[in-house]
């Protein structure tokens, strides 16, 4: 390798030196290939620097009020001094939002703006952002002046100069990715890599983020919140502050080692996850060996069982007697049982039969009962009708007893041959019933009384009958009932003859497999051969488990890891002038600025400042609260000195302060802090563009009149 520049072939020969025993060439340089040149930073001066030369914005307040702010800049030191909260940080903002697409502004104040306008110069390019906030951000970025723009638009000539126009967008995205590429060509700027984990636990997931032009402006506006952080509050998330400082100061060889970097976290990241699959594989082998060794025991104990009981004489006979003994007994029992529930039945159905025998005589005593006192009754009605027919029978009428007019002999002879009343005269419609039919009726009436009376008494009779038997069939049957359930129960016998057939399944089982033990204990012996054979395999692979794929990670790894050193051991030498020349430019500035007890300033390998106070090293976040301030503004001024003086580093000559000095709580120091400012003024007023944004009066003097924009007492900048 040369020790001025780096040669990419010789640079893969040098590393292939060191792994041609595993790698070819070929294998190198695909590990190695960017797509872009190792060449591509340096840390040259393009010569050119950023002049905002002047804001524009309009809209309307909340209140009706409206915005019409219009503002020059100059060279040198631009200050607005007006009290906290009086719209400064605002218009830094707005610069900010319109060099960057990064919109920063409250909430509430955003909603005034509606057009913005800034002129900037490039070299010696007059360019005006235009951008249009009355809907979705649109707009363009022209090159020509604010005064052209209102020309062309008065004359509505926007439309018709297409080759004036740099890009148009219709998005604030859109906004900010092409200004990210217009000032990534301009400065020779582009995107350095850095990976992150993720946030999910156990995770070996990777996210690649990427520092943008807006990352980058942070070197450029300094904003109040940052001043206790040289970059920016997060500038340690992916090293950013140290990639910040590579891109302004073009350091040779950033491009390669970034891209290395990066690649390197890749590999990690495969080995990472390759290794969680390792490892379930040996948790998987660790499974199969446990198995295996439990296996290959049962294997012994088997062997074991089988030389011992190859001379085993399996006797069942006493089983299968006690069975047959027991079966007997039950069927027994089961006989009984039978026998004395078909005579429980028997009874029961006899029972049945009875009592309904005994309800059918007691119905049947009821029916003649029944009938006995009917014709009871009807023998009455026919002997009350015999004695009233022979009383008026035997009545002799004399005379009417309605006219007491006599009745004669004749009507009385008439009435007993022809039936004719002697006093009406009328034949009767009833016939009258001769006293030998109603004794001929009484008698058929009293043999039926008498004819019921004795199948009564039979049914008595019956009913006493039955019901004895009744009495006696429902004895048997609750005999029965308690016989049958003091039989003895068959469950243990029952128990016990299944546990004899079990048994005696055992040693059926246990006989058929000692029927061939030579060939049982052939069998166990290959078994035992086969998985002592496996357990043997997975101790072997038990430290070389590690694939094939983990080798090829670990050997990418390790050609990156030596490529990357010896990239850097080779930029330490490529940057050992440009870093020299600024460790001086910043010792000198720090001690203008008052920093006496800082006598020497470094740069380590790792791009962090070093401080040597009373002899003591210290860093940048040692330093107090005035002192980051002092140092932080000494160190921006010398990366635009070293452009000015040396020519060397890309950082376009702005800068932006934002309410410094609130530190400074010491009234001298306040004054001494508002000397530097004037001192850098009074020095470098043509060569850089510095804004000051503060609400300390003691800040009134540090830049001309026409460049100092002075509010009154809660007097607000727009």
């Amino acid at each position: 390798m040369s020790s001025t520049e780096i040669n990419y072939r010789d640079f893969v020969t040098y590393v292939h030196d060191k792994f041609k025993e595993e790698l070819t060439a070929d294998e190198i340089e695909e590990i190695l290939y960017l797509e872009e040149s190792y060449n591509k930073d340096s840390p040259a001066s393009l010569g050119k620097s950023l002049y905002l030369t002047r804001l524009v914005f309009l809209g309307t307040k909340r209140s009706g009020d409206k915005i019409d702010f219009d503002q020059k800049l100059h060279h040198g030191i631009n200050a607005w001094i007006a009290d906290n909260h009086k719209g400064k940080s605002t218009i830094f903002k707005i610069i900010k939002f319109a060099l960057t697409g990064n919109d920063s502004i409250k909430k509430d104040i955003k909603s005034w703006i509606e057009e913005i306008l800034l002129e900037f110069t490039i070299g010696k390019v007059t360019y005006t952002c235009y951008i249009d906030r009355t809907g979705r951000d649109k707009g363009s970025l022209y090159r020509f002046s604010i005064d052209q723009y209102n020309s062309y638009k008065s004359e509505f000539k926007l439309d018709t100069i297409e080759k004036k126009v740099e890009f148009s967008f219709n998005s604030r995205q859109d906004l900010e990715e092409k200004l990210q590429n217009f000032f990534f060509d301009q400065f020779s700027f582009y995107n350095l890599k850095y990976s992150q984990k993720s946030s999910v636990k156990d995770s070996f997931e990777l996210n690649t983020s990427s520092l943008s032009w807006s990352t980058y402006f942070k070197s450029i506006y300094l904003e109040s919140s940052n001043y206790e952080h040289l970059f920016f509050e997060q500038e340690k998330l992916g090293l950013q502050g140290k990639k910040i400082f590579e891109m302004v100061l073009g350091l040779p060889l950033t491009y390669p080692i970034n891209m290395l970097k990066l690649q390197l976290d890749r590999v990690n990241e495969s080995i990472g996850k390759v290794k969680l699959v390792d490892k379930s594989r040996m948790d998987t082998a660790k499974s199969s060996k446990d198995v295996l060794e439990k296996r290959y025991q049962e294997i012994l104990e088997e062997q074991e069982s089988v030389k011992k009981n190859l001379e085993i004489n399996f006797e069942e006979r006493p089983l299968i007697e006690e069975y047959s003994s027991l079966q007997e007994k039950v069927n027994q029992i089961r006989k009984n049982h039978r026998d004395l529930t078909e005579l429980y039945q028997s009874e029961k159905s006899r029972l049945l039969s009875m009592e309904e025998e005994f309800c059918n005589l007691k119905s049947d005593r009821k029916k003649v009962d029944a009938e006995i006192i009917r014709l009871q009754k009807q023998e009455l009605n026919m002997e009350l009708y015999k004695q009233s027919q022979s009383f008026f029978t035997n009545l002799d009428i004399k005379t009417c007893p309605h006219c007491e007019i006599k009745v004669s002999e004749a009507k009385k002879e008439k009435e007993k041959d022809q039936h004719i009343c002697s006093l009406c005269g009328e034949e009767p419609t009833e016939q009258k019933i001769e006293e030998s039919e109603i004794l001929q009726k009484s008698g058929q009436i009293q043999q039926e009384i008498k004819s019921h009376s004795a199948r009564l008494k039979k049914i008595v009779e019956n009913l006493g009958k039955k019901s004895l038997l009744i009495e006696e069939i429902k004895k048997n049957v609750e005999d029965y009932s308690v016989t049958i359930s003091s039989i003895q129960s068959i469950d243990l016998y029952n128990k016990r003859l299944k546990e004899i057939e079990d048994e005696i399944a055992r040693i059926g089982r246990e006989r058929e497999k000692y029927k061939n033990p030579l060939e049982k204990k052939e069998l166990l012996i290959k078994e035992e051969a086969v998985v002592n054979f496996q357990l043997e395999e997975i101790k072997r692979n038990e430290s070389s488990i590690v694939s094939v794929e983990i080798h090829s990670l670990n050997l990418k790894k390790a050609v990156l890891d030596y490529a990357l050193y010896a990239l850097e051991r080779k930029r330490i030498v490529l940057n050992k002038d440009i870093l020299s020349k600024l460790e001086t430019l910043i010792l000198k500035e720090v001690n203008v600025f008052g920093l006496k007890s800082i006598t020497t300033v470094a740069i380590s390998d790792k791009y962090e400042l070093i401080f040597t106070q009373n002899d003591v090293q210290i860093g940048f976040n040692d330093l107090s609260e005035g002192e980051k301030l002092r140092a932080k503004l000494a160190f921006y001024l010398s990366l635009i000195q070293l452009d000015i003086e040396h020519s060397l580093g890309r950082h376009p000559r702005f800068l932006i302060f934002d309410s410094p000095g609130s530190e400074e709580m010491v009234p001298q120091h306040l004054k001494g802090l508002a000397e530097i400012f004037k001192d850098i003024n009074d020095r470098f007023e043509n060569e850089l563009q510095i804004f000051v944004g503060t609400a300390l009066r003691e800040f009134s003097q540090i830049t001309g009149k026409d460049r100092t924009f002075i509010k009154e007492e809660d007097e607000f900048v727009f």
